[in-house]
Formats: structure tokens, C-alpha cells, sequence
């Protein structure tokens, strides 16, 4: 918003303060409609007071007084000169009409061809903002010759690439979020991306040149860009090299009691019944990804109090740090013991399903986790009494 309102309204307090209202607008605008905040772990809608009660202050003066704090910085540097206009208002347009044509060859190459998919507005309005200002930065330092926008091609294919693997979901606002897995990013978006970024930023050069044309080349490609349908036939699809599990065990068994939940010699006896289904992607996904899914039901009882346990969202990392939770699911791999991974109270231990997740527990006598999430891991073994575990696909694990 800065780099572009700058070039047609120049540098100072009272430009500053309408850029500042117009960005905070443009901020509670996108929070409002385009993207939940949390992401990419906890997404989570913004309530109206959050975004308009004490959201427009607090955002209002952040903004702003990181603006005065780059105006200070420039002034201490620059001396107070009249704007040369006319360069720079359309300096700023290539940038912003080249973006649109790199954006819009990218949804209809990468996103429509190569993944037929449409990865929602959000993913668009990200992408715009992203390239706007590379081109910008990229062109001011490497210049608008073929080698400069050669490199700088394949420099924003990168950019996006890994914005998308840790940052940047697909399907907002009006799906649930979902995240590229390896083959879609690197072996798809990333040579598409860098095809689309070739052919676009050539094309952004070509037009600066013809000056009468980028203004009307720039909203017809913005026109087409929104043209694209919101509801296409086919999708990508999420978890496509996943490797699915399924467990179950009942019968007698024994619930540690006491606040060290390893004192297996302070126990009672229980019977109840678990069932066990997850889906392991392997390690080619963001770690801070919830990319692994699991589904664990769990009922018993122990002496008069009954218990329904049920673990229904992956937990990508340890809370502490302490080890890997392999994005939540991991099998025939070992842990406890001397291993580092889980506690050394245990026997070393070579589980066919190992799982970290976060569940919620239903008991009907007070106990220390009611309905709050908890986080839970749990190990299944062949071995286990009356449990069965099974690959349903007969597939080897995914490459780690």
C-alpha cells in the first residue's frame, strides 16, 4: 500500500495518514471476509469486536507509527526534494500490472492446468501482494533487462513455493484450509510458477514500453483473473500419499493412577474398548502443518466411574520442543527407553502405531481433563491383547 499510494501522493504526515487509514481498512477488510488468523495451525475467525472495535485503533496507530519511524529514517538521509512524479507513479503501475499478468498466467497454468484446482481468492490476493512488491524491489536492484527478470523469475517461483509451504493454505474463505504436499508444490507450482513468471514479468517489460497500453492491459487482466470459476469440476486433493492404519483392542487393562502417569505399579483395574484410525503422510510437508489425521474412540471403566475419550486432531510438534512427533502420526518406529523420544520411565519400545494428538475427555466423576482439549500420545503394538493393526492400502511408508 505504501510503496504504491507513495508514488501518486508523495512522501509526508498527511499522505502518511491517509495511506495508514486506507491500509487498516484494506487489513480489517481481508481479516473480515478473506483469512482467519492462527494459520497455519489454530485458523480462527475474527469476531466483529476484535476487528472493528479495537482492531481499527490498534492496527491504525501500529501502522502508523511504523511509517513515522521510516519517514524519520529517510528524512535523517534524504533531504526534503519535489518528487519526480511522474517516474515514480509509473515505476509503481509496472509493478502492480506486471504482478496481475504473472498472477493471472499462474492461475490459469499452475493452478488450473498442471493442478486443476482452484486455490480460493485468498491464495490469489496473497499471491498479488507477494509479487507486487518483489517486482518492485527486484527491478530497483537488478534492473528491467532479460537477466535481471530472468533471475528474478526464478527467485519469486521459490518465494512462492515456500510461502506456500509454511504460510500460504488454499481453499479460503469459503472452504476449510488445506496445504500442498511436496509433489504439488515442487514438482507443479514451482516449475509452473517459474514458466509463469518468465512469460509475465516479459510481457510487464514489453508493455512499460508501450506506455499508452499498461493501464488497459492491467485491468483486463485483473478482470480475467477474477473471472476465474470459484466452483471447477475437479480439485486437488489432500493426503493423495498417505499410508492409513487401523487398530482395535477390549478387554481388561489397567488405568495408572496418581499425578506421574508412568507409576506403573500404581494402577486399578478397567475394561473398556479403543479403535484407532490414522493416516501418516510421511515428513514432505510443512512441519508446522497439521498434515496427518487420526481418529481415536476410546471407552472404559474403572471401578464406578466411566470414560469416553475421543482424539481427532494431530499434534505436529511437542508443545516443549522436547522431541519430533513426526506431524502427528508415526509407525514401527522405536521411542521410550534410552531413545529420547517420549520418556525413559518406559521400556524401549518399537510400536506399529505411534500417535501425538489432541483429544477431549467426557468422564462422569470430576477428573483433571474434562471437555478442555488435551494433548495425548499413545503406541499400539501387535502384541497388544485382543488388538489388530493393519495398512489398508498394503503400501510402504512414505520417503522420510
Amino acid at each position: 500500500m505504501f510503496l504504491f499510494g507513495t508514488a501518486f501522493l508523495g512522501i509526508g504526515i498527511v499522505p502518511g495518514l491517509i495511506l495508514t487509514a486506507v491500509h487498516t481498512l484494506i487489513l480489517e477488510i481481508y481479516y473480515q471476509w478473506l483469512a482467519p488468523v492462527g494459520l497455519p495451525q489454530e485458523p480462527e475467525w475474527l469476531d466483529f469486536n476484535h476487528l472493528w472495535i479495537t482492531g481499527v485503533p490498534v492496527h491504525f496507530l501500529a501502522i502508523f507509527g511504523g511509517y513515522l519511524m521510516a519517514l524519520w529514517l529517510w528524512r535523517r538521509n534524504h533531504p526534503v526534494l519535489e518528487a519526480e512524479r511522474g517516474e515514480t507513479w509509473r515505476f509503481a503501475v509496472y509493478g502492480l500490472v506486471t504482478a496481475v499478468i504473472i498472477v493471472a498466467l499462474d492461475g490459469i497454468l499452475s493452478q488450473l492446468l498442471l493442478l486443476r484446482d482452484f486455490p480460493g481468492i485468498t491464495f490469489f490476493v496473497q499471491r498479488l501482494l507477494i509479487t507486487f512488491v518483489f517486482v518492485c524491489v527486484w527491478t530497483a536492484y537488478a534492473g528491467a533487462g532479460p537477466m535481471g527478470w530472468g533471475v528474478g523469475a526464478l527467485m519469486l517461483a521459490l518465494v512462492w513455493t515456500t510461502y506456500s509451504m509454511y504460510l500460504g493454505p488454499r481453499g479460503l474463505p469459503f472452504d476449510q484450509p488445506y496445504y500442498s504436499g511436496y509433489r504439488d508444490l515442487w514438482w507443479l507450482s514451482f516449475p509452473g510458477g517459474f514458466v509463469s513468471a518468465l512469460i509475465g514479468w516479459w510481457i510487464g517489460v514489453w508493455l512499460m514500453t508501450k506506455r499508452r497500453m499498461i493501464g488497459v492491459a492491467g485491468i483486463a487482466m485483473l478482470a480475467g483473473l477474477l473471472g476465474v470459476p470459484p466452483d471447477p469440476a475437479t480439485a486437488q486433493s489432500r493426503g493423495t500419499d498417505g499410508l492409513v492404519a487401523t487398530a482395535r483392542a477390549s478387554g481388561e487393562g489397567l488405568r495408572v493412577i496418581g499425578a506421574d502417569p508412568f507409576a506403573m505399579n500404581s494402577t486399578v483395574p478397567m475394561n473398556g474398548t479403543i479403535a484407532i484410525e490414522t493416516v501418516e503422510m510421511g515428513n514432505r510437508w510443512s512441519h508446522v502443518q497439521n498434515t496427518d489425521d487420526m481418529q481415536v474412540s476410546a471407552e472404559f471403566t474403572a471401578g464406578d466411574a466411566k470414560y469416553t475419550v475421543k482424539i481427532d486432531k494431530p499434534m505436529p510438534r511437542h508443545p516443549l520442543g522436547s522431541y519430533t512427533t513426526w506431524s502427528g502420526a508415526v509407525y514401527e518406529h522405536e521411542m521410550h527407553g534410552n531413545t529420547g523420544i517420549g520418556t525413559g520411565k518406559l521400556p524401549k519400545v518399537r510400536p506399529e502405531i505411534a500417535l501425538w494428538g489432541v483429544g477431549r475427555g467426557q468422564p462422569q466423576r470430576r477428573s483433571n481433563c474434562t471437555s478442555s482439549s488435551c494433548p495425548s500420545h499413545g503406541p499400539h503394538r501387535r502384541s497388544d491383547p485382543g488388538g489388530n493393526a493393519r495398512n489398508r492400502h498394503g503400501r510402504q511408508r512414505p520417503d522420510r
